[in-house]
């Protein structure tokens, strides 16, 4: 359903929604921005979504066999775009499921009340029904799952989560713990991600998917929440999803859930006007205006300003996160059919090489990848205990180990013969210069990505040798991830450059794939030869 108007198509007695909602202004606190310490109030889309989320049927009785059976719609999926509040609301929503009256308890006849002194909370709250309202109780117990597409974006939901708890009365009797949430008689909310199936196996209660737009059957993640949901199911439970709106190329979880034919899916998704252009500044505003106006606490002049900066590197990916368009990026780079077949069946001795770098500070990855004068490529390693050449911030308290690369690096070059080492000085060029005084600026070569046309060219041959089977690799688990996770992005003509689907999804390894296959190409190009060394093409 589009919902373009948020008028209720059923009576508003027939929802816990309205209850619930109560209970969350009650209960929490907005956990940021120029609200932060209000009371968390569920207004436009939210109030409509959980007024939805908990609708009742008319002729729902109190059944404890059957706590599925009253409500209307069995899950529900939110689209919208970014900072329009599905984090903040789906933390409440959680909250609500973990200590909240979200169970039926039948019609109220006039004068009940919810009283929460009356279930564990001394907050004073209480909410008077109106004659014909359905009741709403808490679950005795809730064990509750939060997937994300990576741990990291957990905290999307999590911190919100945490804040929420801490700067109201439910501090009193839900408390945070080291990796989860505690709830009352043995409840929990965990952080889920599909890296932690083995929690997979406690008899969730409920759930929430955040970013569902990513849950693919390639990166798993779509195993992990359709596991999830069978769990949910068996223990009478439901589940949301949120999402930004997805690559129609990708058939993620958001997209099977919203096109499915089932009648008890709420769906909620303000799409944009088709009639305006996203690539015209003015029509843009008008789109933002029209998809934020169910998010109040939104200027859109604010979202004018991320999404002009935004629609110059990457158009697609503004439109589909600020315009809340369903639009299709270029496709993936690298084919996952192609990847599997180009694995090596058994590694190279060449101990000849080309070196390929891609370096960050934080938030994305360090990698280096190395090219065999006979076209393998590989993750080498160092120290003592053959650590790859792969760094991930968050395993780093954020930043990239600087001293460990330059460790690996110094390793690297005392191990094997190298050729060529090309290095995407970003951040590093201080390092870069180092290397290049160490071991002759023949050798070790600045090579920027962020030039179109030479980085168009690079992954164009890339493709072609792979296909050729001219390059083979290792098989490398991460450097394939980054492969199959890499978009081509749009720019000047026919070209393109690569770009991720997300911001939790790299691509970095692949980056330093693709330099190091263009050092060892170009090397053979200036006669890489049995006395120097030999390009020895592979059979096909």
């Amino acid at each position: 359903m589009a919902a373009d108007s948020l008028a209720l198509d059923f009576n508003p007695l027939h929802t816990l929604g309205f209850l619930v909602t109560d209970w969350v202004e009650q209960h929490c606190k907005v956990p940021g921005g120029v609200y932060e310490g209000e009371p968390l109030l569920f207004n436009g889309w939210q109030l409509y979504c959980t007024a939805n989320h908990y609708r009742i049927k008319p002729d729902a009785v109190v059944d404890p066999r059957r706590l599925l059976a009253p409500f209307h719609y069995r899950r529900s999926i939110v689209v919208g775009p970014q900072k329009c509040g599905k984090s903040p609301w789906g933390a409440g929503m959680l909250l609500a499921e973990g200590v909240g009256p979200t169970t039926f308890a039948g019609w109220a006849a006039g004068g009940e009340v919810y009283r929460c002194e009356d279930h564990g909370c001394g907050c004073g709250w209480e909410y008077e029904y109106a004659p014909g309202e359905a009741m709403g109780a808490p679950r005795r117990k809730s064990l509750l799952g939060l997937l994300a597409y990576a741990e990291s974006q957990t905290q999307n939901v999590y911190e919100p989560l945490q804040t929420m708890i801490q700067s109201g009365p439910l501090r009193d009797f839900v408390h945070v713990r080291e990796g989860f949430i505690r709830l009352p008689n043995r409840g929990k909310i965990v952080p889920l991600s599909a890296a932690a199936k083995s929690k997979l196996g406690q008899p969730l209660t409920g759930g929430l998917a955040d970013e569902s737009g990513l849950y693919t059957a390639r990166n798993k993640v779509l195993d992990t929440w359709q596991t999830m949901r069978r769990g949910i199911a068996a223990m009478q439970g439901r589940t949301i999803e949120l999402t930004n709106p997805w690559d129609p190329m990708e058939n993620s979880a958001a997209q099977i859930a919203f096109d499915s034919r089932q009648t008890d899916i709420f769906r909620y998704y303000r799409k944009p006007p088709v009639n305006l252009s996203y690539k015209k500044k003015a029509e843009r505003h008008k789109i933002h205006v029209h998809v934020y106006a169910d998010s109040p606490w939104v200027d859109p002049e604010s979202i004018d300003a991320e999404a002009n900066e935004l629609v110059e590197t990457d158009p697609t990916q503004a439109e589909r996160f600020y315009g809340n368009r369903l639009v299709q990026g270029l496709g993936s780079y690298m084919p996952e059919k192609l990847w599997t077949n180009s694995a090596a069946k058994t590694p190279s001795s060449e101990r000849r090489i080309a070196i390929g770098f891609d370096g960050s500070r934080s938030g994305d990855w360090t990698a280096i990848r190395c090219e065999t004068a006979d076209g393998y490529r590989f993750t080498p390693t160092y120290g003592p205990d053959n650590r790859p050449t792969i760094w991930d911030p968050a395993a780093w308290e954020g930043r990239i180990p600087r001293g460990e690369v330059k460790a690996a690096v110094a390793e690297i070059f005392a191990k094997y013969e190298v050729a060529r080492m090309y290095v995407d000085p970003r951040h590093w060029e201080t390092q870069a210069d180092e290397w290049a005084l160490e071991h002759g600026d023949d050798v070790v070569v600045l090579w920027p990505t962020n030039q179109i046309s030479r980085m168009f060219d690079a992954l164009s041959r890339f493709l072609e040798d792979t296909t050729e089977l001219a390059t083979t690799h290792d098989g490398d688990p991460t450097a394939t991830l980054h492969a199959l996770a890499a978009r081509k992005v749009a720019k000047a003509g026919d070209k393109y450059i690569l770009g991720k689907p997300s911001e939790n999804q790299k691509i970095d390894v692949l980056m330093a794939d693709v330099l190091a296959h263009e050092a060892a190409a170009d090397m053979r190009a200036d006669g890489w030869t049995e006395s120097g060394p030999a390009y020895i093409r592979l059979p096909r």
